[in-house]
């Protein structure tokens, strides 16, 4: 009888040992000989489940998006208005170590992004599903009263966005100053602000 093989859990393993090695060492690391290895394949072995790295980054990062996702949903649902937005902001910023993880993901990402229509589509795809939410979030804490600035919606999501998305650098590339705790004292200025 034919062995049956998992190809999910398979792309999974695969996806794992993305993160692991960028973790480790860094996007230069994630070649198809050494993440062949770092997942226990023979060489050549992660064909039948990706074509090229390019594929198998693109998967890392919509695995990263939908972990966070994962989060967002309890974040959001749970709570209301400003509660939410915060809650929201929390699970974009790398404030542990699984976070931190999903960053240097995105960070890696975000290079090759640069130049494959396929990756800044998916990108693009995520980030205003994201920015969705927040104006979502935001429309109900202006409704709640809690926040009253005549600072533009728009402009309010795009700050708390490239704040996150700063935070997502910063902290893959200073993490001694780009603490959790710092982090969250400047989200909280910045939320006190539009009060």
């Amino acid at each position: 009888m034919p062995k049956i093989v998992d190809h999910d859990a398979r792309r999974r393993l695969i996806i794992r040992s993305v993160w692991s090695l960028i973790g480790r060492r860094g996007l230069a690391a994630v070649t198809m000989r050494e993440l062949a290895a770092e997942a226990g394949f023979a060489n050549g072995g992660l064909a039948p489940y990706f074509r090229d790295k390019d594929e198998i980054l693109l998967a890392a990062f919509q695995y990263a998006c939908e972990a966070t996702e994962a989060r967002l949903e309890p974040a959001v649902a749970e709570r209301g208005g400003l509660a939410a937005l915060r809650g929201l902001c929390h699970e974009l910023m790398p404030l542990d170590d699984t976070r931190l993880l999903e960053a240097r993901v995105v960070v890696a990402f975000w290079d090759r992004a640069l130049c494959d229509p396929r990756m800044s589509s998916a990108h693009e795809v995520t980030t205003d599903r994201w920015r969705t939410l927040m104006h979502c979030c935001l429309a109900q804490a202006r409704a709640y009263g809690e926040i009253t600035t005549s600072t533009s919606d728009e402009d309010i999501v795009e700050t708390l966005f490239a704040v996150a998305a700063g935070f997502q650098v910063h902290a893959v590339l200073t993490p001694t100053t780009t603490t959790a705790e710092r982090q969250l004292q400047v989200l909280e200025a910045l939320l006190t602000s539009y009060a």
